[in-house]
């Protein structure tokens, strides 16, 4: 599955997007220590361009002390409602109208048996990403994100880069609506890991040779309706789409350009 995909509980939206949600005045003095866990379910392609889909369910977990975060593959944060990067990671610049972070997480690449359609493909390695993120906020209910990812232990993963926009709109003093839009592009080693074709596995899957180069991955969007449950209780559900573009569209893995996921959860935060 993409990494916007895989994203979809975490962000909204952008593996590769970026989420962010205005404060409430409650927020303005956040405890230095909060956390939340809990379990999300997603219905989504079995790998980015893949014509299947296919359900997962996976643990969620979220730690924050001061400007460090710790977070798994949830989708919620605390009551502070603002943005948190998967890994580990810390807020290195806080301004009024802009953020600078940076981020280390565990990716586990693409296996072989994801799907049908990848025999003969091999796997993609895990590896450790490094993250680097801007985030510009204006006056309004727009957030803007400038995002590189890169594979710090050089097992193949390239660069990735993300431009994000987001808001959020306040339902009732339970619920939020949340909006996310993206364009990701990659470099040279991404594309040919994610969507290239060699020789070998060329003559392994029966797919044609294809080399990509560097240029646009996809274009994505989705919305996620969050509702707390209670003091200690928060749950959301989503709904995500992303389109292949560029070289990524023209790749033989490519099964259909236009993917859609969904999914749920429910946390009990502390």
């Amino acid at each position: 599955m993409s990494l916007c995909l895989r994203a979809l509980p975490i962000l909204l939206l952008t593996g590769g997007l970026a989420h962010a949600a205005e404060p409430t005045a409650g927020d303005a003095r956040p405890p230095r220590f909060e956390g939340a866990i809990g379990l999300i379910s997603s219905y989504g392609p079995e790998y980015s361009g893949a014509e299947r889909s296919a359900w997962r369910v996976r643990p969620a977990g979220f730690l924050r002390y001061g400007r460090i975060t710790i977070s798994g593959a949830g989708g919620f944060t605390t009551r502070r409602e603002d943005d948190v990067e998967r890994g580990i990671a810390a807020e290195l610049v806080e301004r009024k109208t802009w953020r600078l972070s940076l981020s280390g997480r565990w990716t586990n690449g693409r296996q072989e048996a994801d799907s049908d359609a990848l025999a003969g493909m091999g796997d993609i390695d895990g590896t450790v990403l490094a993250r680097l993120r801007l985030q510009w906020l204006p006056e309004g209910p727009w957030r803007y994100s400038l995002a590189v990812s890169t594979d710090v232990l050089g097992h193949g993963g390239g660069s990735l880069g993300e431009l994000g926009a987001a808001r959020s709109w306040t339902l009732g003093a339970e619920t939020r609506l949340q909006f996310g839009a993206g364009l990701s592009f990659g470099s040279d080693t991404y594309m040919q890991s994610w969507y290239g074709v060699t020789p070998a596995q060329s003559q392994r899957s029966g797919y044609p040779v294809y080399t990509p180069g560097n240029g646009l991955r996809d274009v994505a969007a989705g919305l996620t309706l969050r509702h707390e449950l209670g003091k200690h209780w928060d749950s959301y559900v989503g709904a995500h789409a992303s389109w292949e573009i560029g070289a990524a569209a023209k790749s033989p893995l490519v099964q259909q350009r236009l993917g859609w996921s969904l999914g749920a959860g429910l946390v009990w935060r502390f």
